[in-house]
């Protein structure tokens, strides 16, 4: 594998890495709602690092002939972990916002079913160099976030399905809706990156 090549995969391995630093600033911001401010900070430098390399991503993507994958997978891998940060910011900017404290402890259980997504994730960006002989691990991840997947989407439901049934103030609703739909939609982007990520290996083993 030359340097060029060997160049996409470091740069997936550091924005997975940003994308596990940002489900754990999230994490410890919702134990302790008085850290928000210092919290977003964090998050936002965390954002721009990881924008910082999807730009370098696709920059290499247009300058070198020979990629490790088809373009069209480096570009996906990249954009969608660059989405799940975005939405990891997303969700705690509308905790903020919205004064949405004490966290409802529904949002507890997605953030954690988001992070046992994205350890996974990271976990099989770091094996794309050794497809071949990471195979199998690798499509058991996959598996193991589709099901951490679905998981959210029950808890996303069941969240707010209690909301109307038990909150009578129309803006709480439509303040925790919002914020469950952003993790939801986090959930979401770390199936489609698994998704990815198995077409990858399917098609170059």
């Amino acid at each position: 594998m030359s340097k060029k090549e060997n160049d996409f995969f470091v740069l997936m391995k550091e924005n997975a890495q940003l994308i596990c630093e940002s489900s754990l600033v999230l994490k410890e911001a919702v134990k302790d709602p008085t850290t928000f401010p210092v919290k977003m900070k964090e998050l936002i430098d965390l954002e721009h690092r990881a924008d910082d390399i999807t730009n370098k991503i696709i920059d290499n993507l247009n300058k070198t002939l020979v990629t490790p994958m088809d373009r069209e997978d480096l570009y996906s891998l990249a954009t969608n972990m660059d989405d799940i940060i975005d939405f990891i910011q997303g969700a705690l900017e509308r905790m903020i916002m919205y004064k949405a404290t004490p966290p409802h402890s529904g949002v507890e259980e997605l953030i954690r079913v988001l992070d046992d997504c994205i350890h996974i994730i990271k976990i099989s960006v770091d094996n794309l160099p050794s497809i071949r002989t990471k195979l199998k691990l690798i499509l058991e991840n996959t598996e193991k976030i589709h099901k951490l997947e679905s998981e959210g989407d029950r808890l996303y439901r069941s969240e707010v399905g209690k909301l109307f049934e038990n909150e009578s103030n129309p803006i709480e609703i439509i303040k925790w809706k919002e914020i469950l739909e952003h993790l939801e939609d986090a959930t979401d982007r770390c199936e489609d990156l698994a998704l990815v990520i198995k077409g990858v290996v399917l098609k170059y083993v």
